[in-house]
């Protein structure tokens, strides 16, 4: 069709023939979302550990960030929740 076979090209085909785009994540990584919906925070808070150096992730080509998570790596985030003053607090509901 004269086209060139881009970028654009691919993702065109990707979606008409619902192909899936290959996971970004290498074995024993996790997205940001899925990392805060294991540990149980928001991933606003992942995203200021990873900024301040309090947690190592890795950029990728398209600029998605993937945690590399092990045992460790969860134990550190939920030390860092048990000694956080603002991630700690609960709310209880009277009736």
């Amino acid at each position: 069709m004269g086209r060139p076979f881009d970028v654009t090209a691919v993702q065109w085909l990707r979606h008409v023939h619902h192909v899936p785009s290959p996971s970004p994540l290498q074995a024993g990584e996790s997205s940001v979302n899925k990392l805060a919906a294991q540990v149980g925070v928001r991933m606003s808070a992942v995203y200021y550990w990873i900024e301040h150096g309090q947690l190592v992730a890795r950029r990728t080509a398209t600029g998605r960030l993937c945690v590399p998570y092990t045992l460790e790596v969860e134990a550190a985030c939920r030390k860092r929740i048990s000694d956080s003053r603002h991630m700690n607090l609960t709310v209880t509901v009277e009736d």
